[in-house]
């Protein structure tokens, strides 16, 4: 049996006979491939950069139902009061009782948190005082933010009184000077607070770049309304079931009234889609004329999405060239075979023909020469 030929055996001889123009052009489709390569891992490396929009994930567990996670931000003249999002979640489980998605015993298929934010006074009972920005969250505000104790617990909505306050550790530095604080006392715009925990901010870069401030605290907001009675919910998160991509969204819209704000599908920010949305809008983002005012998670989000909407970009315009000399030797490899098949095949066929034909006549002359 004869050996199957081996195209790879051609390769070092076809190496041997390359210029230097042949050299440039390989090493250059070599290098762009792996810049390609370099910018698609990028873009998933910035899908997983932000723990905030793991949510979904980890609620979801490995259950058979897909979960999506979705942020509300609203103007700040268009707030949403805690009644309003009571009213939302009684909406909110009506639809998903239409739909025949029923949550399992003592469980839940809905799990949200809201937050507003506004500047404080806040001093220690040893003198240290500074001015920060609060945040008063409620719902499972720190499921979504799961920000590292660095001691004492989160605050909670179940929390028999709503006079407890996180730090973060800069502002806790700067009034006690240390971080084990659980249990000591400080003022809020001159109200006495208890101190729950410290807790870490995160320490991804964009979280980084989005966080520049002298630090903050966080609040229940029952506890910032008594402080600022003008403030509202500014900020709605949540992680519901999504049977349908994009059923979460559409169920929130029309449920959900913002007015001029906006509904983020956070489970489908790295999507392909979505990314070249952002490409295609990347001037645009950066305008803001309805009234909202991101918070810093928000925006940390929208910096890794930019970043990997440019990365996306790139890896195609450096897989242009490789694949457009890809193209080009496919054509000539099809021309030259083209070519050869022209060149050849009228051969073969004469020459079939011709050996066709002469054995039919040695066929009719055998039978001439038996007859005789």
């Amino acid at each position: 049996m004869m050996d199957r030929p081996n195209p790879f055996r051609r390769i070092p001889a076809v190496l041997r006979s390359f210029g230097f123009k042949q050299w440039f052009l390989l090493i250059l489709n070599i290098v762009l491939l792996l810049a390609m390569a370099a910018s698609l891992f990028g873009v998933r490396r910035m899908g997983h950069t932000l723990e905030s929009l793991t949510a979904a994930r980890r609620f979801g567990g490995e259950g058979e139902i897909r979960f999506a996670q979705l942020a509300c931000y609203l103007p700040v003249d268009q707030g949403k009061t805690v009644e309003d999002i009571y009213t939302f979640r009684q909406s909110l489980e009506a639809k998903l009782v239409e739909q025949s998605l029923e949550a399992p015993e003592n469980g839940s298929l809905i799990i949200d948190a809201y937050s507003a934010s506004a500047s404080v006074t806040v001093r220690s009972d040893s003198g240290g005082s500074a001015t920060v920005k609060a945040v008063g969250v409620g719902g499972d505000f720190f499921y979504f933010h799961p920000l590292f104790l660095r001691s004492g617990s989160y605050i909670r909505d179940d929390d028999l009184m709503d006079d407890l306050v996180v730090l973060d550790e800069e502002t806790a530095w700067r009034l006690f000077g240390g971080t084990e604080l659980a249990g000591l006392t400080m003022t809020i715009n001159d109200q006495p607070f208890v101190v729950a925990g410290v807790i870490t901010r995160e320490d991804d870069f964009a979280s980084k770049r989005a966080y520049s401030g002298d630090g903050g605290i966080f609040l229940s907001f029952s506890a910032l309304s008594r402080l600022n009675e003008d403030i509202t919910i500014t900020s709605y998160e949540l992680v519901m079931p999504d049977p349908i991509t994009g059923y979460a969204k559409s169920v929130v819209q029309d449920t959900f009234p913002i007015g001029d704000g906006d509904v983020v599908e956070n489970s489908s920010r790295y999507s392909l889609s979505h990314l070249l949305e952002v490409a295609g809008s990347f001037g645009e983002r950066s305008m803001r004329t309805n009234g909202v005012i991101y918070p810093y998670w928000e925006n940390a989000a929208r910096l890794t999405e930019d970043y990997a909407a440019l990365l996306l970009v790139l890896s195609v315009l450096f897989a242009l060239w490789p694949l457009l000399s890809a193209l080009v030797i496919a054509i000539r490899y099809i021309r030259r075979t083209y070519r050869y098949v022209k060149a050849t095949v009228p051969v073969k066929v004469d020459e079939a023909m011709e050996k066709r034909k002469e054995e039919r006549l040695e066929r009719e002359y055998e039978k001439k020469a038996k007859g005789e």
